[in-house]
């Protein structure tokens, strides 16, 4: 049993790694945006939003993990305590630590990718574009990825960084290479 922390800016192809090992290993996805996009919807404010969702998504991490099943959290890892929350949670419950890092650094890529995607509510419509709550004004978002992309709080060994500008038939076995060792 293991849990997978997954880590990137948004559109860089967590959720694509995450539906792999969903597929390949029997694991279930935990998926921020799904969660953060229940908690507005349920009139959390914006303010509160983040705190609330990842509460929920280790809980449910908790919940899945006590049945016995491996979890991939997907979401961003940009802040120590979410890294650290989701090393503690594994070891709480006996489950082998993973972390994958999906990179994308050229912006125009990242940009297709998020104005390709179903659009949750949560989730930013263009690297320029933010959610729906944020307002419709085009913001600085290339600051702004380039901030997430140095600030990507990952473990301090035995975790993956995948190059996603790379064919996924190059990068997935990489995946399960990593998942297996």
């Amino acid at each position: 049993m293991f849990l997978l922390q997954m880590s990137g800016v948004p559109g860089s192809g967590k959720s694509t790694v995450a539906a792999h090992v969903v597929d390949t290993y029997g694991a279930v996805a935990i998926d921020y945006d799904v969660i953060l996009t229940a908690v507005l919807d349920g009139g959390v404010d914006v303010a509160g939003r983040s705190k609330a969702a990842y509460e929920v998504l280790f809980a449910m991490t908790r919940s899945v993990l006590g049945q016995g099943r491996s979890v991939v959290v997907d979401s961003p890892c940009f802040w120590p305590r979410i890294r650290d929350k989701g090393m503690e949670t594994a070891r709480s419950h006996d489950a082998t630590y993973r972390y994958i890092e999906c990179q994308v650094h050229d912006l125009k890529v990242v940009d297709e990718r998020l104005a390709r995607r179903p659009q949750l509510r949560s989730q930013r419509r263009g690297v320029s574009i933010p959610p729906v709550d944020l307002g419709d004004q085009p913001d600085d978002g290339e600051t702004l990825f380039r901030s997430w992309l140095d600030r990507v709080e990952r473990p301090a060994d035995n975790y993956l960084l995948l190059d996603m500008h790379r064919p996924l038939s190059d990068v997935l076995p990489e995946v399960d290479s990593y998942l297996k060792g």
